[in-house]
């Protein structure tokens, strides 16, 4: 059985936007089981503060999120 390790665990984790994402203005922050990361939103809108999200994948140093409806 192959098991995630580093980054990967974050991959389906839900995580609370704590800066809004604009990929535009190439801000936005997310926590994800205590850890903060740079973030972009998947299909490019901007996400607000305080917003709950899900990991899609991870580039480079980014979490790539979708908000969770």
């Amino acid at each position: 059985k192959k098991e995630d390790t580093n980054a990967g665990r974050y991959i389906g984790k839900i995580g609370l936007v704590t800066m809004e994402i604009n990929n535009e203005l190439g801000v936005g922050q997310v926590n994800v089981s205590g850890s903060v990361w740079t973030a972009r939103a998947v299909d490019g809108v901007v996400i607000p503060k305080g917003t709950n999200v899900e990991v899609e994948s991870i580039e480079g140093v980014k979490l790539l999120v979708k908000t969770v409806p």
